[in-house]
């Protein structure tokens, strides 16, 4: 089997409502669909997401889709993944999300051949995972009603977005927290946006006050890779490096350094499902637990995220929920949400259907 094509088709989604974090405000989000196909007709899809976080544009994507990536596939056995994923890692640096599409679909064309989900491929850990979902920044009364709908909807665990201004945070969970009452996980997630001092005032102020945070998210700004280590040596609940781990090689660094609890691994940030399960080996190792999260994707990508969430028992977390904010997905299956849980469907390969 060989590939024959591929094409990169950008699509700009909707936003339910704009989504806000410590550093931008956004409403729609391009999402570049990524179709290959080999000489038998097979179709495997995958999903890049652009973002400030891996410095990428709808315009780099596209240009490396339709150039290097092409050049490099194009008449390629795609079930040599490993093969062909060390050949891109060296001819092309930087371009993860690019990368992610391409390796999500290349995953997607292996399930196809085999007749097998993903995730039972990969190993098959769990045929579900409990996901958080997210509370973006937004006035205390608007934080408290969306935390009260997504609990009405059957999810247990929340994710708070935070890293403004310290007393607003404590504010806003405690409302929060008063509204869900004690049985539903409570996580934060300040992208950045804390001095050591201030993350350590809101954690020990919330847990003095009850609120039972389950983790913390990023609390210190990326680059400073020992203000991280410092809260986490301090603080009282477990912490999760984000942004410190954008790639394969920043998660060995934040590993063998010891920085964090925990680490969230996005396929987008880290290149694909390929690297990601050399960073999961690698933490498992280490005895550090992982999250798989997201970005602003569409079904298309993130099904992804929820095979490789279920194949493996170190990924003891999960933030996979951007599939429900968007108007105007154009992707279909992939996942269902059920009990707080996010759950792969059995069709072969990441089970979406694409409609362009």
């Amino acid at each position: 089997m060989r590939i024959a094509s591929l094409r990169a088709i950008p699509v700009e989604l909707t936003l339910k409502e704009p989504f806000t974090i410590t550093h931008e405000t956004v409403d729609t989000a391009v999402n570049v669909f990524i179709r290959l196909e080999t000489d038998q007709g097979i179709v495997g899809w995958g999903c890049a997401t652009p973002d400030s976080v891996t410095r990428e544009t709808e315009a780099s994507v596209l240009k490396a889709c339709r150039g290097p990536l092409r050049d490099l596939l194009v008449d390629r056995d795609p079930i040599r993944i490993n093969l062909l994923n060390d050949v891109i890692e060296h001819q092309l640096p930087g371009n993860q999300s690019a990368k992610a599409g391409v390796n999500m679909a290349l995953y997607d064309l292996l399930g196809k051949a085999a007749g097998l989900p993903l995730y039972r491929l990969l190993g098959g850990y769990r045929d579900r995972i409990a996901t958080s979902v997210t509370v973006g920044l937004n006035p205390v009364d608007v934080m408290v009603a969306r935390a009260r709908d997504l609990v009405a909807r059957g999810f247990t665990c929340l994710k708070i977005k935070c890293g403004m201004e310290p007393h607003q945070d404590i504010e806003a969970v405690q409302a929060i927290r008063g509204e869900v009452g004690p049985a539903v996980k409570i996580r934060l997630d300040a992208n950045e946006g804390y001095t050591v001092e201030q993350a350590l005032q809101v954690i020990q102020t919330l847990e003095a006050l009850g609120a039972d945070i389950e983790l913390l998210e990023q609390p210190t700004p990326a680059r400073y890779l020992y203000a991280l280590k410092e809260v986490t040596a301090q603080c009282p609940v477990p912490i999760m490096a984000d942004e410190t781990v954008l790639t394969f090689s920043d998660s060995l660094k934040a590993i063998k350094l010891q920085v964090a609890d925990l680490i969230n691994i996005k396929l987008m940030k880290i290149g694909g499902i390929t690297n990601a399960m050399k960073a999961n080996l690698a933490a498992e190792l280490a005895e550090i637990p992982v999250m798989v999260g997201c970005m602003n994707e569409s079904m298309g990508a993130m099904a992804a995220g929820v095979h490789f969430a279920c194949a493996f028992k170190n990924v003891a977390y999960a933030d996979l929920d951007s599939a429900l904010d968007f108007t105007d997905d154009v992707v279909t299956g992939g996942a269902r949400y059920e009990n707080g849980c996010v759950v792969p469907v059995e069709k072969p390969g990441l089970g979406i259907e694409v409609k362009l």
